[in-house]
């Protein structure tokens, strides 16, 4: 991969907390709580998603940055959602520790060596992904839910 695609993907990375702030901006409580379809989430259940998703994701980068081959494991992410409440949850606190770890996590970018962008974990579902590879799942991770918000909020604005 060249420079100028990694820079691509980590510009991506970082502008993701922008990108999902700017995706609920000005909902209120009956947008947040609109199911789309029955057992689809709202766009509260997303966001909180997006969150928690993110705490697994930090982890797993320094894992990949600190030791050799980390091991990654899989969640059930409709099973994170129902057993830890995502319908209940803080969304603003959720946005801004979505936020914090991005920033966080991006700073540790800017003091890696070029090798260490080839650093690999085993995830038990995907195989071996490099370091570079985690954050363009996780950049393009961000970028699926905000659409699926948008969409959601489409669809609202037809109503």
């Amino acid at each position: 991969m060249d420079a100028l695609e990694r820079k691509e993907i980590l510009e991506r990375f970082r502008s993701g907390h922008g990108k999902l702030e700017r995706s609920i901006d000005g909902l209120g409580e009956y947008e947040l709580e609109f199911r789309p379809a029955p057992g689809k989430w709202n766009i509260r259940e997303i966001a909180i998603h997006l969150c928690d998703s993110e705490i697994v994701a930090a982890h797993r980068i320094r894992r990949v940055l600190a030791e050799d081959d980390p091991k990654l494991t899989s969640y059930d992410q409709d099973k994170w959602a129902d057993h830890l409440n995502y319908g209940k949850r803080n969304l603003a606190q959720a946005v801004e520790l979505f936020r914090l770890l991005r920033k966080s996590t991006a700073e540790l970018f800017q003091e890696i060596e070029e090798d260490d962008w080839e650093r690999t974990g085993i995830h038990d579902e995907h195989g071996k992904m490099s370091l570079i590879n985690l954050v363009r799942l996780y950049a393009e991770h961000c970028e699926n839910h905000v659409s699926q918000i948008r969409q959601i909020r489409l669809e609202l604005s037809k109503q």
